[in-house]
């Protein structure tokens, strides 16, 4: 599905982005220009002002979508993942262990990272991984009950594929 809509909007960068932006956010299109976050509708301006585009892009994007079956289908079922845990994290009093790969399609890395942290005894409340075809710079985030200790830093790192680990409360 990645290289049907890199394709289908190879001719227009924008629209692409706006492609990318409904399925960053989880937004369905149900009908030219009718976008979706669940039941929610959302005004195409906004979409359009927060990706630095004209509405009319958001609009013909979303009759891109809908004037090709398989786009369609694909749109209209996506639903919105839930709330990120990160930015309140601080409040809950969670820790957060960001995870930067080289390949991220190297199986196994958030199998290791999980069984690492569980080796400290530190439960997980919630993991993001980002997508590769949508994400510029894709990580995972796990959000952890606790703060882990910063020996963990070295054993993350040493996870075949993993570039770059940060932890932060």
């Amino acid at each position: 599905m990645w290289r049907k809509i890199n394709d289908h909007f190879q001719d227009s960068p924008q629209r692409l982005e706006v492609a990318k932006a409904f399925i960053r956010h989880g937004f369905s299109v149900a009908a030219p220009g009718d976008i979706r976050c669940g039941d929610i509708h959302i005004p195409l301006k906004s979409v359009g002002d927060a990706l630095g585009v004209d509405r009319r892009t958001v609009r013909a994007t979303t009759q891109d979508i809908c004037d090709d079956a398989q786009l369609f289908t694909f749109f209209s079922r996506l639903e919105p993942a839930g709330a990120s845990l990160e930015k309140v994290s601080r409040s809950l009093g969670y820790g957060v262990v960001t995870i930067y790969v080289e390949s991220p399609e190297n199986p196994g890395i958030l199998s290791e990272v999980t069984s690492t942290i569980a080796g400290y005894g530190i439960a997980i409340r919630q993991v993001l991984a980002e997508d590769v075809a949508i994400y510029q710079q894709p990580c995972l985030k796990v959000i952890t009950e606790e703060r882990l200790p910063g020996a963990a830093i070295d054993i993350l790192t040493d996870i075949k594929g993993v570039s770059k680990v940060i932890i932060t409360t």
